[in-house]
């Protein structure tokens, strides 16, 4: 990395962190979905591994639930930021903004090395990185923009903790593309396990990198290893984050019966809910979820809702169709092409599987297939700003490009956040079309 591309991406960071970190412990009481995660976290904090797997279980003489739904990694994360910080907002919350910061490391990373190794395989050897860095600072800085990624971030939930890890999986997979080495594709497989005991919704990914290397397969003699590597390693690892469990007395049956529960539960839920969406409505940003709502007057209001960047999401809309359109002229007669057909389905995987659960669901369910889109959306962008050979308007169309979803992130920024801001403003901006209410 070059001084100049390690200082863009620090500050890129330095925005995500102070964003996620400002009025952090507002509100100070839980919301949304934090009243069943954090009493689950503290009751593994203080030692209780027991009572956070048992599907009845709720906190006793109070009306918080504890979650069981869903796997147990995230929750223990929480519980030790509990145990150094206390019972407070800012402990139940800082893990999910350290994974946010590590899942943009991951990310940027990863897009660079898509570049180096894929994208712009065939440039010079100066071109190709720095058009790699390019990709990897523009999609970096589209991540760290993202609404729904920076409320996820800043909420005692499991959905960045999934991010990162499939994130990492996903990378560590594609170097395995280029070098081969079955430790590779094992590593891969171990954090697709840690990705599933955050949050199942990392299956899907897991499922279809499996059934693509099954298909392309040419040696029967390395089906053990696949098969060991993305099906048992990730089902080994699980069971691993359990272990608390069965050291308080549960046992294997016991484990069983309780996965029989959650998956049950996850497939056929009759509940219904003011703020569920269905998926196809997620990428076009139709739906968000309100998390929570302060005392308002009637001259300021303030709200945290979970809702993409809308330029983003106007810019992601697009990179979907022109996506769409080159997967229908171009042929797989290429690496890069071969590629951005692979991104384009993880994109699609991540999230069209929710159409088939009878449940509710909600827009931060579309968060996992962000990274994919934006991934994308920047490759797109360099190849059409390489043909703008006017160098003042090729920098004003990127100058541009950037800076409209930044002016849209400052604009959105107190409506993710719950800073008060003028009742009229909100109502104008905020709540410009009327399913944002």
């Amino acid at each position: 990395m070059t001084l100049k591309e390690l200082l863009l991406f620090g500050l890129i960071l330095f925005f995500a962190l102070f964003t996620r970190l400002f009025r952090l412990g507002y509100p100070a009481a839980m919301y949304f979905d934090e009243i069943y995660h954090v009493p689950a976290a503290v009751l593994m904090q203080n030692g209780d591994f027991k009572t956070p797997f048992e599907s009845t279980s709720s906190v006793s003489g109070e009306q918080n639930t504890i979650d069981w739904l869903h796997p147990p990694l995230a929750k223990y994360f929480q519980a030790l930021s509990i145990s150094i910080w206390g019972v407070a907002a800012v402990a139940w919350r800082l893990p999910s903004v350290i994974f946010s910061l590590l899942t943009l490391v991951v990310f940027y990373f990863f897009v660079r090395f898509l570049g180096k190794n894929f994208f712009f395989k065939k440039e010079s050897l100066s071109k190709k990185i720095d058009s790699s860095s390019n990709l990897a600072l523009i999609a970096s800085f589209f991540l760290s923009l993202d609404g729904l990624f920076l409320v996820q971030s800043r909420i005692a939930m499991n959905d960045v903790f999934v991010l990162f890890f499939v994130i990492s999986a996903v990378s560590i997979y594609f170097i395995y593309l280029v070098k081969k080495k079955p430790l590779l594709l094992f590593l891969s497989g171990t954090l697709f396990g840690l990705a599933l005991a955050s949050k199942w919704s990392a299956l899907w990914i897991l499922l279809f990198l499996l059934v693509k290397e099954l298909v392309v397969l040419k040696n029967v003699k390395k089906l053990p290893f696949l098969l060991f590597s993305l099906i048992l390693t990730p089902a080994f690892i699980y069971l691993l984050s359990y272990l608390p469990m069965f050291w308080q007395g549960k046992d294997i049956v016991d484990f069983f019966l309780f996965q029989k529960t959650i998956l049950f539960s996850q497939l056929v839920n009759p509940s219904t809910h003011l703020y569920s969406s269905d998926p196809l409505t997620w990428m076009l940003n139709l739906r968000p979820v309100w998390y929570f709502a302060a005392h308002s007057t009637e001259s300021w209001v303030s709200n945290i809702y979970a809702l993409n960047n809308p330029i983003l999401c106007l810019y992601l809309v697009a990179t979907f169709l022109i996506s769409i359109l080159f997967l229908i002229k171009r042929k797989l007669n290429s690496l890069t092409h071969t590629v951005v057909y692979l991104i384009f389905f993880l994109y699609l995987f991540s999230f069209l599987p929710w159409l088939f659960f009878s449940r509710i669901m909600f827009i931060y369910h579309y968060l996992l297939a962000l990274p994919f889109l934006i991934i994308l959306l920047s490759y797109f962008f360099i190849l059409f700003s390489k043909k703008i050979e006017d160098a003042a308007r090729k920098r004003a169309v990127i100058f541009n490009f950037l800076f409209w979803p930044l002016l849209f992130f400052i604009l959105f920024y107190p409506h993710w956040t719950a800073i008060p801001v003028p009742t009229e403003f909100a109502q104008t901006v905020y709540f410009l079309l009327p399913s944002w209410r």
